[in-house]
């Protein structure tokens, strides 16, 4: 089995249309897969993760943007989700004492019991803190104001002072009951409430320090976590990622996990970490290479505006790759540094297979460029370009002998980069217009049909342009009955179209615009894995294509059936997936 959809076959004639169905090939990006199992995340706007609890069941715990708590199981299920105040800070936290889950949100501390019942919200303790601790001692956990250090008991509420100490920056129990605390990247260590000077203080292990399964772990950019003895000596250092600050040359990263905002222990050997957008993975201890390898990702795909898709199959999202035969939960791989919410814009594809797409690093324009069979550069510029982060829609084409980058924003303002034919930034070429016969609210992407004829989706409309000087002018629209929104990717004399409001993608033949295939049922959202749930950005090479199923938070992997590639008549007929007990049992570490 290769796909936890084990490979989902559908080849039945579409009566409305004559057109073939398409395959759906499995799912990326939502450990969840389908059903109510799926994952989501609230989408008004990001919030960091906070770390992860685990309690006695076995389940998992992270914030889930902004208001939203989620309950996982390890094999990547969602289990329920729960209701928090949507404030944050940057020392959010989630820790766990006896059967109660304790956050701090933005200054104040707030409890859910985990036997509440799903769409619970948590309720207030009255209490200010600006960091606490992961763990919890005599069912207590330690709580940093601006100058003291508390013991809470979220059971009864109260707060018993332990020291002054203010500047608190991190603080955790030891194995011993003892706590350390971080001030000014020093740790400290407190015995009842007094200092220990027996070699201490000492060096910080990184940010977000936790005490866990006898050791001490921080963590660092670049996917990056520390583990040191209980009396902070390298044990060994650096376990996953690689900015140990003494490395020369590729570092192996996973943006995900890209400042770690927390841990927990989910069994002997095997570990949970949160990343800095609340997506959490598992990670395997190897105590003989003293290594974490990571085996599983847990979450969804909140947000999407670009997606690539090589000949192979490769498939890149966000600030990683996945290949066509990974499963929904595998974790991202070759990561680069993470592009600014909520992502770049639409993916161009060139001829070489590398790929180019604009977006923001760091508050600079960058251009993510390069082959998805390796880590992608993301190349980020200093002056001289005139990138605005609002970009949606991209395509590639020839301009005065030079490979040009459009990209464009909803209102058809575009902007024109030379390129080189790897992807890479080379100059700015300056504004260019995107000219429509009637106005236009907003464009969402943008294909190429032959060297000099550019089409674009707009309300609804696939619109044909031709080049009109440095622009490009509406010369016709394709008659089709599709929705007020959709999404277009063109390659191999095909056009996808992604149709958000009809809930389907449709194949069109580029030469003779008939319908070739659709997928999903037409006006009806669903979330199994016969069904689409408004579907927006699309990536098509050859005669597959991944389409980001937005209302379910997932990229959905689509083929044309074979019949339809031999020109023999499809059967209709449907392989059903596994059952539940068997797709899951075979998924876990």
């Amino acid at each position: 089995m290769t796909t936890r959809c084990s490979w989902l076959l559908v080849a039945a004639l579409a009566s409305s249309c004559g057109a073939a169905q398409l395959v759906c090939e499995g799912i990326l990006g939502n450990s969840g897969e389908q059903g109510e199992t799926l994952v989501r995340f609230a989408t008004a706007r990001p919030a960091r993760g906070m770390g992860v609890a685990v309690d006695r069941f076995g389940s998992l715990w992270d914030r889930a943007g902004a208001g939203r708590l989620n309950r996982y199981a390890p094999d990547g299920r969602l289990l329920a989700h729960y209701r928090i105040p949507d404030h944050t800070g940057s020392n959010d936290q989630i820790a766990l004492v006896g059967d109660t889950v304790v956050l701090l949100l933005g200054d104040q501390l707030y409890a859910l019991p985990i036997t509440a019942a799903p769409g619970s919200e948590a309720a207030s303790l009255g209490l200010q803190a600006q960091c606490i601790s992961f763990g919890a001692h005599q069912g207590r956990i330690a709580a940093a104001t601006k100058a003291d250090i508390l013991l809470v008991d979220p059971a009864t509420r109260d707060a018993r002072k332990l020291a002054a100490f203010p500047g608190v920056q991190a603080l955790d129990f030891a194995p011993d009951g003892a706590l350390l605390v971080m001030a000014d990247w020093r740790v400290h260590k407190l015995a009842d409430g007094k200092p220990v000077s027996d070699g201490w203080p000492k060096g910080s292990p990184g940010e977000r320090m936790q005490c866990l399964d006898g050791g001490v772990f921080g963590h660092a950019w670049h996917g990056t976590i520390r583990r040191f003895t209980a009396d902070l000596e390298p044990a060994p250092g650096v376990v996953l990622g690689g900015a140990s600050g003494s490395f020369i040359g590729h570092l192996d990263q996973n943006s995900e996990l890209s400042n770690g905002r927390g841990m927990a222990l989910v069994r002997p050997g095997l570990f949970a970490v949160s990343g800095l957008g609340g997506i959490l993975h598992l990670m395997a201890w190897d105590a003989e290479r003293q290594q974490m390898t990571l085996v599983r990702r847990i979450g969804a795909v909140p947000a999407c505006r670009g997606i690539g898709l090589d000949r192979e199959g490769n498939v890149w999202w966000h600030a990683g790759s996945w290949k066509w035969a990974d499963r929904p939960d595998t974790p991202l791989r070759f990561g680069v540094n993470a592009p600014e919410h909520p992502g770049v814009a639409q993916v161009a594809m060139l001829d070489s297979d590398s790929m180019v797409a604009p977006g923001n690093l760091w508050g600079k324009p960058a251009f993510y460029y390069g082959p998805l069979t390796r880590e992608v550069q993301g190349q980020r510029v200093e002056q001289g370009c005139g990138l605005k982060n609002d970009r949606v829609g991209c395509a590639v084409y020839k301009s005065k002998g030079a490979l040009t980058l459009l990209a464009t924003n909803e209102a058809g303002e575009g902007q024109a980069f030379a390129i080189g034919a790897d992807g890479r930034y080379e100059r700015d070429l300056g504004a260019v217009a995107l000219k429509a016969a009637a106005p236009v609210k907003a464009w969402t992407s943008l294909a190429m049909k032959g060297p000099d004829t550019l089409l674009g989706a707009a309300d609804g409309h696939v619109v044909e342009m031709a080049r009109d000087g440095n622009d490009w002018k509406e010369t016709r629209r394709w008659r089709a009955d599709f929705g007020p929104a959709v999404w277009i990717a063109a390659d191999s004399g095909k056009l996808w179209v992604a149709d958000r409001d009809r809930h389907r993608v449709v194949v069109l033949d580029l030469a003779t615009e008939k319908a070739l295939a659709s997928f999903g049922t037409p006006d009806k959202a669903g979330a199994d894995l016969a069904s689409l749930a408004g579907p927006t950005v699309i990536a098509a090479r050859g005669e597959r294509a991944v389409v980001y199923d937005a209302g379910n938070q997932r990229l959905v992997k689509l083929a044309l059936p074979r019949a339809q590639l031999t020109g023999k008549a499809p059967h209709a007929i449907m392989a059903v997936a596994s059952g539940a007990s068997d797709h899951w049992l075979f998924r876990r570490p």
